[in-house]
């Protein structure tokens, strides 16, 4: 019996390699899925929770849209109940600031400012910066509520801002509520999940992958 040759010695250890690659790339493979799996739903529990607060902020800032443009439902809404709707909005704004985000903060901070006289002494609640009247409607005369004495008391109607510029602020903090909750950095981390597995498949080139 010869010798076994070279070439019987290679077929030999590639005999033995190749179940061994196969089992390392798949513990790799098997790893980087988990952690990418990982990210997608810390991810999904960070949206997932500041869809929550949209739910909770996004009624309370169109009903002091409502009422300072006389459109909507303002007939229902008495001047108490902005007031309590602009401190809801401050407190869970204000706790909720670094979920939120900056850019929501400054929008909505422009907002809550043009609506409201938000220091009128030591110990004062915030005035309304809205109209009595308007030409859609007269609050003393068409809302569903009494009309009282002291409701003329929280307004502060001097200077009060320009009904554009009030509408652009209303939709750019609604606008900002919306981006911050991350449905597009969600759409973001499927497609990079999907480009990665197919990556570490050999379906993308490295080239091509890092170009996106």
């Amino acid at each position: 019996m010869s010798e076994p040759s070279i070439f019987d010695w290679l077929r030999l250890a590639i005999s033995v390699a190749t179940p061994l690659a196969v089992v390392a790339v798949g513990f790799h493979l098997n790893r980087r899925l988990k952690s990418i799996d990982n990210a997608q739903w810390q991810n999904r529990k960070i949206t997932e929770k500041r869809i929550e607060h949209y739910d909770l902020l996004a009624p309370d800032l169109n009903k002091v849209f409502c009422f300072w443009t006389f459109l909507g439902y303002w007939k229902d809404i008495p001047p108490a109940d902005i007031l309590d709707a602009k401190r809801n909005l401050d407190r869970n704004v204000n706790i909720y600031t670094h979920l939120l985000g900056p850019k929501f903060y400054k929008a909505y901070q422009r907002y809550i400012h043009m609506a409201f006289q938000t220091f009128s002494g030591w110990g004062q609640d915030a005035k309304i910066r809205a109209a009595i009247s308007s030409g859609r409607g007269n609050r003393q005369k068409h809302a569903n509520y009494a009309w009282e004495e002291k409701f003329d008391k929280m307004f502060s109607t001097e200077n009060l801002e320009d009904e554009q510029n009030f509408r652009e602020a209303y939709y750019c903090c609604m606008n900002e509520l919306r981006d911050c909750i991350g449905l597009d950095n969600e759409r973001e981390a499927d497609a990079s999940f999907s480009t990665q597995v197919k990556l570490m498949l050999g379906v993308v080139p490295a080239s091509r992958a890092r170009k996106k």
